[in-house]
């Protein structure tokens, strides 16, 4: 993981906030790794995420509470 990656890994922060908190810009951010979820906006490894039924990545909370 890289330096950003780990700093948003399993946060609820914007890729803009992180950027600024390391004094990286945002276009040479590279965080090929994470997504967020798309209803918690917590960022999760890719594999960690699964489809809804609409295609959108959502982690395995959201996925209990909430269903598919």
């Amino acid at each position: 993981m890289t330096e950003i990656e780990s700093a948003i890994y399993r946060k609820k922060i914007t890729l803009l906030e992180a950027c600024e908190q390391f004094g990286i810009p945002v276009e040479d951010a590279d965080i090929p790794n994470l997504e967020t979820c798309s209803n918690c906006s917590i960022w999760f490894k890719s594999v960690e995420l699964i489809p809804d039924l609409d295609g959108n990545p959502i982690c395995k909370v959201c996925n209990r509470f909430y269903g598919l």
